[in-house]
């Protein structure tokens, strides 16, 4: 099983407010996900740092490259953002609207990940198996 860390955007995937997430992969990692679903736990740091623990479970279903300045208000919701201003909280020390305009003017090329979260923190199965018609997905049989 595959690891995914969200240090950054912890409590807004334990409240189910973030199903998409901007990383900075290398392109022979990205493209290891080239067979869909792909399911990881989603952990609150990385396996390595000290107190590391999983938080829920997601199933990759869509990956894709873009520019940080195409970044549009529903991903800003979709990132989990809109739900940590709602709820008062910085992201890196950041006013997430900060973080956000500021992600948005590096214009940084990234790999972005649509998921569904499938369990939480606590291995509760949380909704059946979700296939987008827009994915990219690819069955296996």
């Amino acid at each position: 099983m595959r690891y995914i860390s969200f240090a950054w955007t912890e409590k807004p995937f334990i409240a189910n407010a973030k199903d998409m997430t901007r990383r900075y992969w290398k392109d022979t990692y990205a493209k290891r996900f080239d067979v869909m679903p792909v399911f990881m736990k989603a952990l609150n740091k990385l396996p390595f740092v000290n107190g590391s623990k999983q938080i829920g479970e997601i199933m990759m279903y869509n990956i894709f490259q873009q520019k940080t300045g195409e970044m549009t208000e529903t991903d800003y919701i979709r990132e989990g953002l809109f739900w940590m201003e709602e709820n008062n909280l910085l992201i890196n020390d950041k006013h997430p609207r900060d973080f956000f305009e500021e992600w948005k003017e590096n214009n940084d090329l990234v790999w972005v990940i649509e998921f569904k979260k499938v369990s939480d923190e606590n291995h509760k199965w949380l909704s059946a198996i979700w296939y987008p018609k827009y994915s990219k997905m690819k069955i296996i049989k």
